[in-house]
């Protein structure tokens, strides 16, 4: 049994160690492999990878099992520039031309076996980078040598017609050289019967030498030739041998006239080509100067690049979406950077809500139509449903508010654990909103009838800035602007900045903590908040309009934990309505819509945490309230354009 024991402990030891062989860099089968922690992206942050170093390449691949399947990702090791992490003791980054990888380790041990076996490889590489080397042969080309190969091919209309010119002219040497193959091989024929003449006794005539007894020897073959002596095989003088003798010189003397055409005929063409070299060649010449000149120029601005990118990399000019320039205490990015990066991606977001409000728009019209006729007899019936089940009427995450909604346990109002909160900021907010604008406030933008005004505050660095915005909306009660702005079921309709939000406990029916997640705006990080939500009606008179109020303040609850990375934005926002009815008339239910008007006064005091720099923040907040307010007025004014008032 011991032994038992003791080999499963040695199994599990064995384990346990192969395990953390894998996570740490370390040699195996003679490359260095292991995990690291890779940057991904702002969205997915940094992810585990596996990564191996081999033949002059950094590989990595999702995990140790996808080996097989190819790498992900790989950079030249040759080129490289490793660099520790001036804060991140885990942290290096590796930088191959505008290529970037920020890396983790699992310690600090790591990452120096990992830097220390990059380094080594990348030596190793400079090393066998020679001509004919076995690593040369695998080298990818770069950038910049495939720019060099583009640029080189691009050519003025002058050196167009010179390179139509070669290219003529290398036509006409094919052709020669065609012609001399042909008269070559013609030439060749007649040295080869010249050589069988001499050395064989005209071969070529063997065949009428050995007939010769065929032959009509009565008449002679040219008259004008002397018949030398003639011997038959005893010695004596054979007719047959003479008259074979004379054929083979007849036909030499004939090929002598052929061999002098086919000589002029070579000349001509070796004349030809050698023309045609000669044209090559100072064309070649001519030329020579000019790409001497576009290859220095192309090297001048080669140097340029190369001095301007090891400047870059001096100043650790941050990649777009690389972990530096994102929002935190070591933020490379300035205020300036900051702020475009900032209004970027919110004119993404702009852009992607009108998409979204347009094909909205699109699909109600269009099947408005279809179920017009329906609709019309249910029309009241499910408006009085609708009004009587409005806190249940919500859909995905805010399913569970529904069963708190109807439970029979609700408190009744001000009497949870949070009212005198509650009634002590109200009180704030009333008493604030009655105070006149003064000196220290400042107009930052005004549109109509909207006004927006803001004093700089700082605590502790933090812009704390107070606003204060006055509006006057046409056509819809202040009763109506405070019920769509402190129904949960609208919010995610006409607050676009929201990635989520939901009701996580009900104090009374008319007091709701809300949780919400904001959209991700890069470079800061992403925001949530935690708060509780109160209407009230005040009613000054039975003959004055009430006013309504709706206050958003930042509390502490155990179901909404604060989790990094994301931020806790904190605020103390209050939005109060009055109904002003313009021209009244004697039945008081004969009032219009054209007949009312609601004057709306904005009040927030927002924290938003984390490292925004300050500048940044109040040219965002000078953007976007004002925005805000004719976004969310809009949505109320479309919303009751057909509905009953609701004062």
């Amino acid at each position: 049994m011991a032994s038992t024991g003791d080999g499963a402990t040695t199994s599990d030891d064995e384990e346990s160690l192969e395990d953390e062989k894998t996570i740490g860099g370390s040699f195996r089968n003679g490359e260095f492999q292991g995990r690291l922690f890779k940057w991904t992206n702002y969205l997915h942050g940094w992810q585990e990878r596996y990564l191996i170093l081999r033949h002059g390449f950094l590989n990595y691949y999702k995990n140790e099992f996808d080996i097989t399947l190819g790498c992900r990702g790989a950079l030249s090791v040759r080129q490289a520039i490793i660099q520790r992490h001036e804060f991140d003791d885990c942290r290096f980054d590796i930088r191959v031309s505008d290529s970037v990888w920020y890396l983790r380790a699992q310690n600090p041990d790591d990452r120096e076996r990992w830097r220390q076996a990059l380094e080594d490889h990348k030596q190793i590489c400079k090393s066998e980078s020679g001509y004919g080397s076995e690593t040369s042969l695998r080298r990818h080309p770069s950038l910049g040598s495939l720019a060099s190969t583009a640029s080189a091919g691009v050519a003025s209309t002058g050196s167009f017609r010179k390179d139509r010119n070669l290219i003529i002219k290398l036509s006409e040497l094919e052709t020669y050289r065609e012609l001399l193959s042909q008269q070559v091989a013609t030439l060749q024929t007649y040295f080869d019967a010249c050589a069988n003449a001499v050395t064989k006794g005209f071969e070529p005539y063997q065949k009428e030498y050995e007939n010769a007894n065929d032959l009509d020897l009565e008449e002679p073959l040219d008259k004008n030739y002397a018949m030398p002596a003639l011997h038959d095989e005893t010695g004596k003088n054979s007719p047959s041998k003479l008259r074979i003798d004379q054929l083979a010189l007849v036909d030499h003397a004939a090929m002598a006239v052929d061999f002098k055409g086919e000589a002029l005929t070579f000349k001509a063409t070796t004349d030809g080509v050698i023309h045609n070299l000669t044209f090559c060649i100072e064309l070649m010449q001519k030329r020579e100067e000019v790409w001497r000149k576009k290859y220095e120029k192309e090297s001048e601005r080669r140097k340029r690049f190369q001095d301007l990118y090891t400047k870059i990399v001096k100043q650790k000019i941050p990649a777009l979406g690389s972990p530096d320039a994102e929002e935190g205490p070591y933020s490379t990015l300035n205020e300036d950077e900051f702020y475009d990066a900032l209004d970027q991606s919110l004119d993404r977001l702009d852009r992607e809500t009108d998409d979204l409000q347009f094909s909205a728009k699109l699909f109600s019209s269009s099947s408005k139509s279809s179920i017009d006729h329906r609709s019309t007899a249910k029309k009241s019936k499910s408006s009085t449903v609708s009004d009587s089940i409005k806190p249940t009427s919500t859909t995905n995450s805010d399913a569970t508010v529904a069963v708190t909604l109807n439970n029979e346990n609700i408190l009744p109002k001000g009497k949870h654990r949070l009212a005198n909160d509650v009634e002590r900021v109200v009180q704030e907010h009333l008493t604030y909103v009655r105070e006149e604008i003064s000196d220290g406030w400042d107009l930052i933008h005004q549109e109509g009838e909207m006004k927006v005004y803001r004093r700089e505050v700082e605590e502790n660095g933090i812009v704390v800035d107070p606003l204060k915005s006055f509006h006057s909306i046409k056509g819809v009660t202040g009763h109506e602007i405070c019920r769509y702005f402190w129904e949960y079921q609208y919010r995610m309709e006409w607050e676009t900045t929201l990635d989520s939000t939901k009701i996580i406990e009900v104090l009374d029916p008319d007091t709701v903590i809300f949780f919400q997640m904001h959209k991700r705006v890069w470079p800061a990080a992403q925001r949530d908040s935690c708060f509780w939500s109160h209407i009230r009606c005040i009613s000054n008179s039975e003959e004055d309009q009430p006013t309504w109020l709706v206050v958003n303040y930042t509390t502490s609850h155990p179901l909404a934990p604060i989790k990094p990375p994301q931020v806790r934005l904190v605020a103390n926002v209050a939005l109060i309505c009055e109904t002003i009815i313009n021209e009244p008339p004697l039945n008081p239910n004969d009032i219009k819509r054209e007949n009312i008007e609601c004057k709306l006064t904005y009040v927030a005091f927002v924290n938003p945490g984390g490292w925004v720099p300050s500048a940044a923040l109040r040219s965002v907040a000078k953007r976007e309230y004002p925005r805000f307010l004719k976004r969310f007025t809009s949505y109320v004014i479309e919303q009751t354009r057909d509905k009953p008032i609701q004062f």
